[in-house]
Protein backbone atom coordinates (compact mmCIF):
# COMPACT_ATOMS: atom_id res chain seq x y z
CA UNK A 1 0.00 0.00 0.00
CA UNK A 2 1.13 3.59 -0.87
CA UNK A 3 2.23 5.61 2.44
CA UNK A 4 0.24 8.77 3.03
CA UNK A 5 2.53 11.35 3.32
CA UNK A 6 1.90 14.51 5.83
CA UNK A 7 2.04 18.58 5.75
CA UNK A 8 5.02 19.75 4.93
CA UNK A 9 6.57 22.58 7.16
CA UNK A 10 6.42 24.71 4.49
CA UNK A 11 2.59 23.52 3.98
CA UNK A 12 2.45 23.69 7.73
CA UNK A 13 3.61 27.20 7.86
CA UNK A 14 1.61 28.54 4.71
CA UNK A 15 -1.55 27.43 7.07
CA UNK A 16 -0.84 29.25 9.86
CA UNK A 17 0.34 32.68 8.22
CA UNK A 18 -3.37 32.21 6.95
CA UNK A 19 -4.66 31.90 10.04
CA UNK A 20 -2.75 34.60 11.30
CA UNK A 21 -4.03 36.95 8.57
CA UNK A 22 -7.73 36.13 9.10
CA UNK A 23 -6.77 37.59 13.23
CA UNK A 24 -5.64 40.15 12.04
CA UNK A 25 -8.80 40.97 9.66
CA UNK A 26 -11.09 39.73 12.01
CA UNK A 27 -9.89 41.11 15.39
CA UNK A 28 -10.61 44.82 14.75
CA UNK A 29 -14.09 43.91 13.46
CA UNK A 30 -14.45 41.79 17.19
CA UNK A 31 -13.29 44.88 18.72
CA UNK A 32 -15.69 47.43 17.08
CA UNK A 33 -18.76 44.82 17.43
CA UNK A 34 -17.84 44.97 21.13
CA UNK A 35 -17.74 48.69 21.57
CA UNK A 36 -20.74 49.00 19.42
CA UNK A 37 -22.13 46.42 21.91
CA UNK A 38 -21.22 48.15 25.46
CA UNK A 39 -22.59 51.24 23.74
CA UNK A 40 -26.07 50.45 23.38
CA UNK A 41 -25.84 48.99 27.15
CA UNK A 42 -24.61 52.41 28.25
CA UNK A 43 -27.72 53.90 26.26
CA UNK A 44 -30.03 51.58 28.11
CA UNK A 45 -28.60 52.28 31.36
CA UNK A 46 -29.22 56.33 30.73
CA UNK A 47 -32.71 55.64 29.59
CA UNK A 48 -33.49 53.63 32.74
CA UNK A 49 -31.74 56.72 35.00
CA UNK A 50 -33.87 59.01 33.14
CA UNK A 51 -37.08 56.63 33.67
CA UNK A 52 -36.12 56.46 37.59
CA UNK A 53 -36.33 60.70 37.62
CA UNK A 54 -39.91 60.28 35.78
CA UNK A 55 -40.59 57.87 39.28
CA UNK A 56 -38.80 59.99 41.37
CA UNK A 57 -40.59 63.24 40.24
CA UNK A 58 -44.24 62.02 40.34
CA UNK A 59 -44.54 63.85 43.60
CA UNK A 60 -43.32 67.07 43.03
CA UNK A 61 -42.72 66.84 38.82
CA UNK A 62 -38.67 67.39 39.65
CA UNK A 63 -36.03 65.81 39.01
CA UNK A 64 -33.45 64.86 41.86
CA UNK A 65 -31.93 68.36 43.80
CA UNK A 66 -30.61 67.65 46.81
CA UNK A 67 -30.50 70.96 48.39
CA UNK A 68 -32.31 73.08 45.93
CA UNK A 69 -30.86 76.46 44.60
CA UNK A 70 -27.58 77.62 45.87
CA UNK A 71 -26.89 81.60 46.29
CA UNK A 72 -23.70 80.97 43.63
CA UNK A 73 -23.01 79.19 40.81
CA UNK A 74 -20.63 77.01 42.48
CA UNK A 75 -20.54 73.72 42.18
CA UNK A 76 -18.61 70.92 44.00
CA UNK A 77 -18.21 67.94 41.74
CA UNK A 78 -17.10 65.42 43.71
CA UNK A 79 -18.54 64.87 47.22
CA UNK A 80 -18.19 61.42 47.80
CA UNK A 81 -19.43 59.09 50.19
CA UNK A 82 -21.20 61.22 53.64
CA UNK A 83 -22.95 59.05 55.92
CA UNK A 84 -24.78 62.24 56.92
CA UNK A 85 -26.32 64.88 54.57
CA UNK A 86 -23.66 67.02 53.17
CA UNK A 87 -23.25 70.63 55.51
CA UNK A 88 -21.36 71.87 53.45
CA UNK A 89 -23.91 73.84 51.91
CA UNK A 90 -22.42 73.84 48.66
CA UNK A 91 -24.57 71.24 46.43
CA UNK A 92 -23.07 68.11 44.66
CA UNK A 93 -24.47 66.22 41.20
CA UNK A 94 -23.01 63.17 42.68
CA UNK A 95 -25.32 63.30 45.63
CA UNK A 96 -28.32 64.05 43.58
CA UNK A 97 -27.80 61.36 41.64
CA UNK A 98 -27.40 58.61 44.56
CA UNK A 99 -30.81 60.01 45.24
CA UNK A 100 -32.28 58.03 42.93
CA UNK A 101 -30.48 55.21 44.43
CA UNK A 102 -31.65 56.10 47.97
CA UNK A 103 -35.38 56.42 46.92
CA UNK A 104 -34.75 52.34 44.89
CA UNK A 105 -35.40 53.95 42.18
CA UNK A 106 -31.98 52.76 40.79
CA UNK A 107 -29.42 49.91 41.55
CA UNK A 108 -25.63 51.31 41.81
CA UNK A 109 -24.83 48.93 38.37
CA UNK A 110 -27.18 51.17 36.44
CA UNK A 111 -24.44 53.74 36.81
CA UNK A 112 -21.30 52.03 35.30
CA UNK A 113 -20.63 52.66 31.25
CA UNK A 114 -19.44 49.19 30.06
CA UNK A 115 -16.98 51.01 28.09
CA UNK A 116 -14.91 52.16 31.21
CA UNK A 117 -13.26 50.43 33.95
CA UNK A 118 -16.23 51.88 36.66
CA UNK A 119 -17.48 49.52 38.90
CA UNK A 120 -20.85 49.21 40.80
CA UNK A 121 -20.83 51.43 44.28
CA UNK A 122 -20.37 48.66 47.03
CA UNK A 123 -22.74 49.54 49.43
CA UNK A 124 -24.56 46.94 50.98
CA UNK A 125 -27.24 49.12 52.64
CA UNK A 126 -27.90 52.24 50.75
CA UNK A 127 -29.91 54.19 52.55
CA UNK A 128 -26.95 54.66 54.74
CA UNK A 129 -25.58 56.40 52.49
CA UNK A 130 -26.16 60.18 50.58
CA UNK A 131 -23.36 59.95 48.28
CA UNK A 132 -21.39 57.66 45.77
CA UNK A 133 -18.20 56.06 47.33
CA UNK A 134 -15.30 57.37 44.60
CA UNK A 135 -15.17 58.49 40.92
CA UNK A 136 -15.13 55.21 39.65
CA UNK A 137 -18.50 53.89 41.23
CA UNK A 138 -19.83 56.78 38.80
CA UNK A 139 -19.80 56.91 34.88
CA UNK A 140 -22.36 59.25 34.02
CA UNK A 141 -22.66 63.32 34.44
CA UNK A 142 -25.94 64.94 35.74
CA UNK A 143 -27.20 68.61 34.88
CA UNK A 144 -26.32 70.97 37.56
CA UNK A 145 -29.47 71.68 39.11
CA UNK A 146 -28.16 74.06 41.85
CA UNK A 147 -27.72 77.40 39.59
CA UNK A 148 -29.30 80.37 41.61
CA UNK A 149 -30.97 82.25 38.24
CA UNK A 150 -32.19 78.89 36.98
CA UNK A 151 -35.18 77.09 38.69
CA UNK A 152 -34.43 73.04 39.31
CA UNK A 153 -35.76 71.00 35.93
CA UNK A 154 -38.27 68.92 35.73
CA UNK A 155 -40.77 66.85 33.94
CA UNK A 156 -42.84 69.59 32.45
CA UNK A 157 -39.33 71.86 31.10
CA UNK A 158 -38.18 71.64 27.84
CA UNK A 159 -37.62 68.14 26.11
CA UNK A 160 -35.02 68.83 23.54
CA UNK A 161 -32.34 69.61 26.68
CA UNK A 162 -29.95 67.43 27.83
CA UNK A 163 -30.12 65.96 31.65
CA UNK A 164 -27.32 63.49 31.97
CA UNK A 165 -24.58 61.65 29.87
CA UNK A 166 -21.65 60.38 29.47
CA UNK A 167 -19.06 61.77 31.73
CA UNK A 168 -17.48 65.03 31.42
CA UNK A 169 -14.29 64.63 29.75
CA UNK A 170 -12.65 67.80 31.79
CA UNK A 171 -13.37 66.62 34.72
CA UNK A 172 -13.98 62.66 35.22
CA UNK A 173 -11.95 62.14 32.36
CA UNK A 174 -9.06 65.07 33.58
CA UNK A 175 -8.97 66.04 29.92
CA UNK A 176 -6.20 68.72 30.24
CA UNK A 177 -7.16 70.73 27.49
CA UNK A 178 -9.78 73.78 27.40
CA UNK A 179 -13.45 73.37 25.70
CA UNK A 180 -12.44 75.81 23.38
CA UNK A 181 -8.65 73.79 22.42
CA UNK A 182 -10.61 70.08 22.65
CA UNK A 183 -13.16 71.38 20.91
CA UNK A 184 -10.71 72.04 17.88
CA UNK A 185 -8.97 68.62 18.23
CA UNK A 186 -9.43 65.25 16.24
CA UNK A 187 -11.79 64.28 19.49
CA UNK A 188 -14.28 66.76 19.41
CA UNK A 189 -14.81 67.45 22.72
CA UNK A 190 -16.28 63.99 23.48
CA UNK A 191 -16.54 62.29 26.23
CA UNK A 192 -13.70 60.00 27.47
CA UNK A 193 -15.99 56.92 28.01
CA UNK A 194 -16.12 55.46 24.98
CA UNK A 195 -13.14 54.16 22.67
CA UNK A 196 -11.31 56.68 20.72
CA UNK A 197 -13.65 59.50 22.10
CA UNK A 198 -16.46 58.68 19.39
CA UNK A 199 -18.98 60.32 21.17
CA UNK A 200 -21.18 59.85 24.29
CA UNK A 201 -24.96 59.17 25.09
CA UNK A 202 -26.60 61.85 26.16
CA UNK A 203 -30.15 61.53 28.08
CA UNK A 204 -32.48 64.17 27.38
CA UNK A 205 -35.80 65.51 29.33
CA UNK A 206 -38.26 63.27 27.20
CA UNK A 207 -36.80 60.55 28.29
CA UNK A 208 -34.67 59.26 25.19
CA UNK A 209 -31.05 59.14 24.87
CA UNK A 210 -29.14 59.82 21.41
CA UNK A 211 -25.27 58.87 20.79
CA UNK A 212 -23.65 62.08 19.18
CA UNK A 213 -20.40 62.57 17.94
CA UNK A 214 -20.54 65.98 19.12
CA UNK A 215 -21.36 67.82 22.42
CA UNK A 216 -23.32 70.37 20.86
CA UNK A 217 -26.62 69.09 22.58
CA UNK A 218 -28.13 72.44 24.44
CA UNK A 219 -31.27 73.94 23.61
CA UNK A 220 -30.36 76.07 20.59
CA UNK A 221 -29.89 79.23 21.74
CA UNK A 222 -32.31 83.00 20.56
CA UNK A 223 -33.84 83.55 17.82
CA UNK A 224 -31.26 85.91 15.94
CA UNK A 225 -28.31 83.23 16.82
CA UNK A 226 -29.99 80.32 15.61
CA UNK A 227 -31.61 82.47 12.42
CA UNK A 228 -27.93 83.32 11.63
CA UNK A 229 -26.00 79.71 12.38
CA UNK A 230 -28.57 77.00 11.97
CA UNK A 231 -30.91 74.90 14.53
CA UNK A 232 -27.33 73.18 15.43
CA UNK A 233 -25.71 76.05 16.77
CA UNK A 234 -26.42 74.57 20.40
CA UNK A 235 -24.68 74.89 23.90
CA UNK A 236 -21.70 72.80 24.77
CA UNK A 237 -23.27 70.24 27.21
CA UNK A 238 -19.96 69.81 28.83
CA UNK A 239 -19.03 73.61 29.52
CA UNK A 240 -19.00 74.38 32.65
CA UNK A 241 -21.55 76.78 34.02
CA UNK A 242 -20.57 80.22 35.02
CA UNK A 243 -23.33 82.99 35.06
CA UNK A 244 -22.93 85.51 32.35
CA UNK A 245 -20.23 83.92 30.79
CA UNK A 246 -20.13 82.78 27.05
CA UNK A 247 -20.37 79.56 26.41
CA UNK A 248 -19.03 77.14 23.56
CA UNK A 249 -21.92 76.94 21.83
CA UNK A 250 -21.01 74.29 19.15
CA UNK A 251 -19.59 74.31 15.58
CA UNK A 252 -19.67 76.54 12.76
CA UNK A 253 -17.60 75.52 9.39
CA UNK A 254 -15.68 73.13 11.94
CA UNK A 255 -14.62 75.23 14.50
CA UNK A 256 -15.52 76.49 17.42
CA UNK A 257 -17.03 79.47 18.62
CA UNK A 258 -17.33 81.51 21.96
CA UNK A 259 -20.93 83.03 20.96
CA UNK A 260 -23.03 84.08 24.39
CA UNK A 261 -26.59 82.48 22.99
CA UNK A 262 -28.44 84.25 25.43
CA UNK A 263 -27.80 81.87 28.32
CA UNK A 264 -30.14 79.38 27.08
CA UNK A 265 -28.81 76.24 29.34
CA UNK A 266 -24.97 77.12 29.57
CA UNK A 267 -24.94 73.02 30.48
CA UNK A 268 -22.90 72.08 32.91
CA UNK A 269 -23.39 68.20 32.77
CA UNK A 270 -20.83 66.82 36.06
CA UNK A 271 -18.85 65.02 36.79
Amino acid sequence: MKKRKGFTLIELLVVVAIIALLISILLPSLSRARELSKRTVCSSNLRGIGQSMYIYAQDGDKFPASSGRHATSAATYWFFRTIVPPTTGIPSPTADLWMLVRANNSTPKQFNCPSTADVPDPAQDTLAYFDFSSGVNLSYAYQYQHDKDRNILGTSDDPTFPIAADANPYIKGAVQSTPVQDRSSQWRGNSTNHTNREGQNILFIDGHVDFLKAPDAGPSGNSGVAAQFGPRFRDNIYTVHASNANVDAGVIGGLPNQVDLGDPSDACLVP
